[in-house]
């Protein structure tokens, strides 16, 4: 991670405790003193300005935060500004519609701006193939850094850029029809020896929940298995159509969960209660004291976790 990534997370956490904490007006000038150091994130800080903003009664500060980034060249994504409760407020505001179209048209201009997908092997002969998806406000290398382990277990190592972008600097996987485009793309992309190797999803929040949908809606591809943390998902992301054929070829899958995650924990456990439910093989981990993120051991358990998965008799469609 970049310094100035790592500030602009720090600023991140730093404002969404204050958020989180009621307190608007001073998370509000946290953000706004580290504009000038972050210009690459000037986007992400006046929205979570704007969203401070609003809660705290001031919906046309905010308004005018979110058209100062705007002339400086920033955007957002209509979904951004449009779903977002924090900036119902706004809605009613002259020029609030305005700016929502005329940033929204910038995004698109801007295109999906990703990279070939990031390709890591095994020094010795590889048993498997894990395309690693990225969370919610990461990319392609965070997920390399989260699943290097996989290397030493022998499996060749895919991850990829999500082509959906909420600014600049924000991608997620918020279309599940566009992320299955974009995995297949990524899939497609390999050599062939790559792509006869079994097949495992793996994923973090936004992410976990497409390795999980992608796995079990037997995609060209067909994984064998899934590995999720802290997935961000519910029954209602689940197919039933894609049951009785995940079930019928063995699929197999390991979701890994924070005890204190308040952020996922109980759509992801209700999500799971309906695999298992319906017979598709789905084990939970549950870490005690952790939060929305990786235990700090998890290059250690995720050997033990893949050694679960039937990579030895499983293979790709």
């Amino acid at each position: 991670m970049t310094d100035d990534r790592a500030a602009w997370q720090a600023v991140s956490d730093d404002a969404i405790a204050h958020y989180l904490g009621q307190r608007y007006a001073e998370g509000v000038e946290l953000v706004r003193a580290a504009q000038p150091g972050l210009p690459g994130w000037r986007s992400d800080l006046a929205h979570l300005a704007a969203c401070l903003l609003s809660l705290a009664g001031r919906p046309a500060e905010a308004l005018a935060e979110l058209r100062a980034a705007y002339e400086a060249g920033g955007w957002w994504h209509r979904r951004i500004l449009v779903d977002d409760d924090d900036l119902a407020p706004l809605r009613a505001l002259d020029g609030f519609a305005e700016l929502v179209e005329r940033s929204h048209a910038r995004a698109t201009a801007a295109g999906q701006a990703t990279r070939p997908p990031l390709l890591h092997r095994p020094a010795g002969p590889a048993r498997g193939l894990l395309v690693a998806l990225h969370g919610a406000g990461q990319d392609a290398d965070d997920a390399v850094a989260q699943w290097r382990a996989a290397i030493d277990a022998g499996y060749v190592l895919m991850a990829l850029d999500s082509t959906q972008r909420n600014t600049p600097t924000y991608r997620s996987w918020p279309d599940p029809e566009v992320a299955d485009r974009d995995v297949a793309e990524a899939l497609d992309r390999l050599p062939p020896a790559d792509r006869a190797l079994p097949l495992v999803t793996a994923g973090f929040s936004a992410g976990g929940r497409q390795a999980v949908r992608w796995a079990l809606a037997a995609h060209p591809g067909t994984p064998v298995g899934f590995l999720a943390v802290a997935p961000a998902i519910g029954p209602d992301d689940l197919d039933p159509g894609w049951v009785p054929g995940a079930v019928a070829r063995g699929l197999r899958g390991r979701v890994l969960l924070g005890a204190r995650d308040d952020d996922v924990r109980d759509d992801a456990l209700a999500a799971l209660d309906t695999l298992r439910r319906a017979g598709v093989d789905c084990r939970l981990d549950e870490v005690p004291e952790l939060g929305h993120d990786f235990p700090a051991d998890f290059a250690r358990r995720l050997p033990k976790l893949l050694a679960e998965l039937p990579v030895s008799t499983g293979g790709r469609a």
